[in-house]
């Protein structure tokens, strides 16, 4: 049994996280802005939770480090250790173009995806390390590899930002105790991207809604591999190693069978994809 720590998990692919690990029996710590969607959280988790599982949470700003340091203070009371910290809590706001996106937006990406990152990280190694083991993982995402996607303009350079924060990360542990690896969870159909299509004209709607249809999952199948994969990667003292759901293969893949295999990833939304 594992203790884990999950940044920005009330919701979307965070809570997929929180769901899985538990179903393996792990004890979970889960966090977000939201006081009143933390506890909603926690109580769901509960309800679905492998009999030998816990899971708490606390309300977590992770641009502020202290509240950062309150997490990790709050897991090791409750568990005694904390062997997985995944830094997931971030913010995209993509199909835009720079003179598109509001300020607001691009602190809010910079503070959650990099700022946020780098706190957690720090938090966590520092404490992972007092106690002699543990295995932080960074979310990657588009851009972060420095290819150039239309519309990730901020969303990209965050992600590039944490993918080198990570290698950095990876020389600076080296083959101590304290071990980071990357996630690459893919294209997610979540809450936040949800909004992002509905707000989009009908026209433009339509038109992203085909990649998304090709490039996308749901939450329910990526999160059981992706978290068998970070399991894996504990058990077997990984450093460095980085787990990507949706591969460059995989990728060509669904372009190649798009027209075959048509996928309406939307219509539970009752959003048209046609």
């Amino acid at each position: 049994m594992k203790n884990v720590v999950i940044t920005g998990s009330t919701r979307g692919i965070g809570y997929g996280y929180a769901q899985q690990f538990m179903k393996h029996g792990c004890n979970v710590c889960i966090t977000g802005r939201d006081a009143t969607d933390l506890t909603k959280a926690i109580d769901s988790l509960r309800k679905g939770a492998h009999s030998a599982a816990r899971v708490i949470g606390l309300a977590c700003d992770v641009a502020d480090v202290k509240q950062v340091q309150a997490v990790w203070d709050k897991a090791v009371a409750e568990f005694g250790t904390v062997d997985i910290w995944i830094n997931n809590a971030g913010f995209a706001r993509t199909g835009v173009t720079l003179l598109q996106l509001k300020p607001d937006e691009i602190k809010t990406m910079i503070e959650s995806n990099v700022i946020g990152t780098v706190n957690g990280s720090q938090v966590a190694v520092r404490g992972m390390q007092t106690q002699g083991h543990g295995h932080v993982f960074n979310t990657l995402g588009g851009g972060h590899d420095g290819r150039v996607l239309p519309g990730m303009i901020g969303y990209g350079t965050t992600k590039r930002a944490v993918r080198y924060f990570t290698d950095c990360m990876v020389k600076e542990l080296g083959e101590g105790p304290v071990k980071v690896c990357m996630v690459s969870p893919g294209v997610n159909i979540t809450e936040g991207m949800l909004r992002e299509v509905n707000a989009l004209p009908p026209a433009r709607r339509k038109k992203a809604l085909w990649p998304l249809n090709v490039m996308g999952d749901y939450v329910e199948t990526t999160t059981p591999w992706l978290v068998d994969q970070m399991l894996a990667a504990v058990a077997a003292g990984a450093q460095g190693k980085h787990i990507a759901w949706l591969t460059g293969g995989k990728l060509l893949g669904r372009f190649l069978m798009a027209g075959f295999k048509k996928r309406d990833l939307f219509a539970r939304y009752g959003i048209a994809s046609a």
